[in-house]
């Protein structure tokens, strides 16, 4: 994917995040908001040069869905584009600064994945001002790329 389509993903994900409760809809909530955090890097990644910008979708580490000229899609080896979750694939690249810390933010909302949506884990509201601020954090690193604020593209 390139940076502009992640961006209307954040954008969707970032409005159905809103119109739903932290607590009553913890894992609708979460996934949305890990999703939006994962293009967020993505779009990071892309815009550092990093990662590829291909029109292709991950399916596995290094299995990409590829467009066809028949209108469907193929799996295909490629290398990294867009990644699934941070370290799936590992960036063997340097990455920057700005982009590291947007991983660790993620690191940070994810460690409540498994506890908390499949481990049956009751979420708390710590949990979700955890999981909000690293998000809106992450999405502000990007915001600060994107507008040229001392990193480069």
């Amino acid at each position: 994917m390139n940076v502009q389509s992640h961006l209307e993903k954040i954008a969707r994900l970032e409005s159905l995040r809103g119109r739903l409760d932290p607590l009553e809809d913890f894992e609708l909530w979460f996934w949305a908001g890990m999703t939006a955090g994962t293009h967020a890097v993505n779009a990071a990644l892309h815009h550092g040069g990093i990662t590829a910008s291909d029109d292709m979708y991950p399916t596995q580490p290094g299995v990409y869905l590829v467009p066809q000229p028949d209108g469907g899609l193929s799996a295909a080896f490629r290398s990294v584009g867009d990644i699934l979750h941070v370290g799936r694939p590992v960036i063997e690249t340097p990455v920057p600064e700005d982009v590291t810390s947007m991983m660790h933010l993620m690191e940070t909302i994810e460690q409540y994945r498994d506890p908390c949506v499949r481990e049956g884990v009751v979420p708390t509201a710590t949990i979700v001002k955890e999981c909000d601020a690293a998000l809106g954090q992450c999405l502000r690193l990007l915001n600060d790329r994107l507008n040229g604020n001392g990193y480069e593209h």
